[in-house]
């Protein structure tokens, strides 16, 4: 049994730098989407999108905050969020150390609104969380969802 509590603070997420490219390319096809949307009578879409594009511009520059994880006895904390142990499912523990990536702490929760949370370990021993939680959750395999890969291979 591996010993607790585990205590770190690492960024939220991986931030990649935007070159001045990737800038040029989410304005243009935005642009272009919204020109297509004035054509076919839809201009309430078309400034949907360019305020949607311009969001995500903002949010690519944004660089992430360092937050505060906690795994112990009570559940799992992030920031000031507790997540008792009754409230989550289970757990996957994703070593990519080997790979030179990040490794992620993968939860599955009971809630509806948000069933999984993927966070990252930092410099944290994978195995010793893994032993750790072994104790309080079933461990089963769970994967990213498609949509935050995808997130993270446009550099978010």
């Amino acid at each position: 049994m591996a010993k607790g509590p585990f205590i770190w603070e690492t960024e939220e997420y991986y931030f990649q730098e935007k070159t001045s490219d990737w800038y040029w390319a989410v304005g243009i096809i935005g642009v272009s989407i919204s020109v297509l949307a004035v054509i076919f009578s839809n201009a309430l879409f078309s400034l949907l999108i360019l305020l949607s594009t311009f969001a995500l511009a903002l949010f690519g520059s944004k660089r992430p905050s360092v937050v505060r994880f906690e795994v112990s006895k009570k559940g799992i904390m992030i920031d000031n969020t507790l997540y008792p142990f009754g409230t989550l499912e289970s757990f996957w523990v994703e070593d990519n150390r080997h790979v030179g990536k990040p490794s992620k702490l993968i939860i599955k929760s009971r809630r509806m609104v948000v069933p999984l949370i993927a966070l990252p370990l930092g410099e944290v021993n994978p195995e010793e969380v893994r032993d750790f939680l072994m104790d309080h959750l079933l461990e089963n395999h769970h994967v990213e969802p498609l949509g935050q890969k995808i997130l993270e291979y446009f550099g978010f």
